[in-house]
């Protein structure tokens, strides 16, 4: 019974990650407020479904230890899905503050780029978090420090890359304005 409870858990947050990739490639693939939008889906969605590994993983580690945790290994478990719930956090409040000028697309081309990256980034995040939930050894031995570390640094890489974008909203918002010798 047990594992039949296990394969529906791994269903759904299975569901919620295919949900968020193909929430992003419309994002991509679109502009203006359907882009806007499917953004504030995916990165919704993205957190639900980290929340719901988090959850598998933190059940998988406390299991495997038996009450005998060591501050280390809890911290290079935990640190890498903390600082992706902050990073999506930072994202939804940004899109949510700076709505009207990312619509209407009176920010620098930076924002889209890099925007881009953090998608591209949060992604292979996710694909090595669920390769990692998915192999046969988690089970044994839980979440290994290579993959933790992997998950760290590009964690960390996806934050910089959100704080260049806070700075390019907050900084290099422009207000439309269009030359008339770009025009002709």
């Amino acid at each position: 019974m047990t594992n039949d409870y296990s394969e529906l858990y791994a269903s759904v947050y299975k569901g919620f990650t295919i949900a968020a990739i193909i929430t992003f490639i419309l994002g991509i693939t679109t502009t203006g407020k359907t882009s806007f939008n499917c953004y504030q889906v995916g990165y919704s969605v993205f957190a639900i479904a980290i929340m719901l590994i988090l959850i598998k993983i933190l059940n998988n580690f406390l299991g495997k230890n038996n009450g005998a945790i060591s501050l280390g290994n809890t911290i290079l478990t935990l640190s890498p899905f903390v600082i992706l719930a902050f990073v999506l956090g930072f994202l939804i409040y940004f899109n949510i503050t700076y709505q009207s000028i990312i619509i209407d697309k009176h920010v620098s081309n930076g924002y889209f780029t890099f925007s881009n990256i953090i998608i591209v980034l949060l992604l292979i995040q996710l694909f090595v978090i669920n390769s990692v939930v998915g192999s046969d050894t988690f089970n044994e031995k839980g979440m290994t420090s290579l993959s933790s570390s992997i998950i760290l640094l590009l964690g960390v890489i996806t934050a910089i890359c959100t704080n260049i974008l806070h700075t390019i909203l907050k900084y290099f918002s422009t207000d439309g304005f269009q030359s008339e010798i770009l025009k002709v």
